[in-house]
């Protein structure tokens, strides 16, 4: 893919975040994309995109740190070599992958929060548990894609994500549908190739399967995402007050609601996958699933040279 010249699209207060959150100084962003590439080119034992979609996005989730940007290279490429049944050859125009999507899980909803942050909605009792509609593996494809396409946006990166899991109908087939295993991977990738910012997880219209589900989500996340965590039992009231309900689909909004809407789920499912169908958004999105990439840590250097570890400015 032909690197296209980076057009910043921020507006003062995530530009301002970026500063003062991310270390991003505008003066010296292109030096810093340009020192992680030329990086990236001089390493004979790994190969990796050297699009700026994909370094700007690494540098702010390092917090524009040369030295950690690597290190999370290094485990990116770790991951996907690992488990290819999960991360390599997904593409959006994929027939399993839509079959997928068409459950509605997993759903980026159309506006962000006051705080410039996306809102992602998880409807985790509408997963097929039983596997006869898609497996886990393409259940796991599908919504890597999703999270892929959300963090193109630069004010995904800048300002992050809120995850909105909503519990209705979640069994304990459910939970073994998904197993240890997969638990076991979520917390291996959250810990060393996490894709976002993650600021809030809500969860809501959670019965007796919370005392299950907790556990095992606390188990592979941070103690500072831990704290981020909020339950909101079957009380509604309690998550508007917490998140803005013009952002939720019309089958969350109460019948008195009056306000501005961003349609119904389906409605908004349907938006999300012909947006990922687009020539330019599908081919970006699937570029990072390419077996183009690979890494060779056996042929890792010991020792880089200390002067390849300072912020490099072009």
């Amino acid at each position: 893919m032909q690197n296209k010249e980076y057009v910043c699209t921020l507006d003062e207060r995530s530009i301002r975040r970026a500063r003062e959150e991310l270390n991003e100084d505008p003066e010296q962003r292109a030096g810093a994309v340009n020192a992680l590439r030329d990086w990236v080119i001089q390493q004979n034992w790994l190969r990796f995109p050297t699009d700026e979609v994909f370094l700007l996005g690494i540098l702010r989730i390092k917090k524009f740190s040369q030295l950690r940007a690597r290190e999370y290279i290094k485990s990116l490429l770790t991951i996907l070599q690992k488990y290819p049944e999960w991360y390599r050859g997904n593409d959006p125009a994929d027939p399993s992958i839509q079959r997928v999507w068409q459950y509605g899980v997993f759903m980026p909803l159309p506006k962000k929060d006051q705080q410039g942050r996306r809102v992602v909605l998880i409807r985790a009792g509408r997963v097929d548990p039983t596997g006869a509609s898609y497996s886990l593996d393409e259940y796991i494809k599908a919504n890597t894609l999703i999270m892929n396409y959300i963090m193109l946006d630069e004010y995904v990166q800048v300002n992050g994500l809120v995850m909105l899991i909503d519990l209705k109908d979640f069994t304990m087939k459910h939970q073994q549908f998904f197993g240890f295993e997969t638990s076991r991977r979520t917390r291996e990738i959250i810990q060393n190739a996490a894709l976002a910012r993650f600021k809030e997880f809500h969860f809501f219209n959670a019965g007796l399967i919370v005392e299950t589900v907790f556990p095992l989500m606390k188990g592979f996340l941070s103690q500072k995402l831990q704290k981020r965590i909020h339950v909101h039992g079957n009380n509604l009231e309690s998550l508007f007050e917490k998140v803005d309900m013009s952002l939720l689909p019309d089958e969350y909004l109460p019948d008195d609601y009056t306000g501005t809407r961003v349609g119904t789920a389906g409605d908004i499912l349907e938006n999300v996958i012909t947006e990922m169908q687009k020539s330019d958004n599908r081919r970006v999105i699937s570029l990072m699933h390419s077996s183009e990439w690979w890494i060779d840590r056996k042929l890792e250097p010991t020792h880089e040279p200390q002067t390849s570890y300072r912020k490099l400015i072009s």
